[in-house]
């Protein structure tokens, strides 16, 4: 989820937290009034299809309210006017008008599957010169993850420009360039804030463990590691992009 998609979309996101409290109360209710639209627009469509205006208009005022909990002032005028009308029985309105109102369902539906769809990429790209390592990590992720594997830190930036990733596993110490000049390629082509990357190291030394976390990578898996660390850096690359 990129919150800054719907900021792009003048969605007043930091208003409605004021309201909702944080970023995960706000997604999980504003999926619900995603699911919920479809269904609300048959509703709306009925009641316009039988001169039911009363109960057009109250719809019309749940959605506008909804929209404005979740910062989509501009669209909550469209539904305000909507609601004025079915109170007013203004049915020619309404008609004229109908297709203007579809027309605001249909663009918060598409920024809102935007919004909240996952990462196109299901490939983690897993960067050491230790195959102990990477035969390791293939064994225990490939049955939900595609795995490629590189050897070294050319073979890492030749991956990285030809492929969609999910996520990279790196490693600091390697041949022909090492992790730090792959990082070097990840910032000056920005892509670590797209493409969440865990360090994989046996060197914890402080000026090391420092140096990595002067880019804004995700994590370090300090080596050697278990089956369990593994999984707890699983959760922090899928919780990387929940909270986009």
């Amino acid at each position: 989820m990129k919150v800054e998609l719907l900021k792009e979309h003048e969605v007043l996101v930091d208003e409605s937290l004021e309201f909702w409290g944080d970023m995960d109360s706000y997604n999980e209710n504003l999926k619900e009034f995603k699911d919920s639209l479809e269904e609300k627009l048959n509703n709306l469509n009925y009641y316009k299809n039988n001169n039911d205006w009363n109960n057009y208009g109250i719809l019309s005022h749940s959605i506008k309210s909804e929209c404005k909990y979740f910062g989509f002032m501009k669209e909550a005028e469209v539904f305000l006017e909507h609601e004025l009308k079915g109170k007013e029985g203004n049915g020619e309105f309404i008609n004229e008008n109908f297709n203007n109102l579809q027309n605001t369902i249909t663009s918060i539906q598409d920024l809102l599957n935007q919004y909240f769809e996952g990462p196109t990429s299901n490939t983690i790209l897993v960067a050491d010169d230790s195959s102990i390592i990477l035969n390791f990590i293939e064994k225990n992720i490939s049955n939900k993850y595609k795995i490629i594997k590189a050897n070294n830190g050319k073979e890492a930036v030749d991956t990285i420009a030809n492929n969609s990733l999910y996520a990279i596993l790196l490693d600091l110490n390697m041949p022909s360039s090492d992790g730090f000049e792959v990082l070097e390629y990840l910032k000056t082509n920005d892509l670590l804030e797209k493409i969440p990357v865990v360090i994989i190291t046996g060197d914890d030394t402080n000026e090391t463990i420092k140096k990595a976390f002067s880019y804004p990578i995700l994590d370090v898996l300090n080596k050697p590691f278990n089956e369990e660390n593994l999984n707890r850096i699983l959760t922090s690359i899928k919780s990387f992009y929940e909270k986009r």
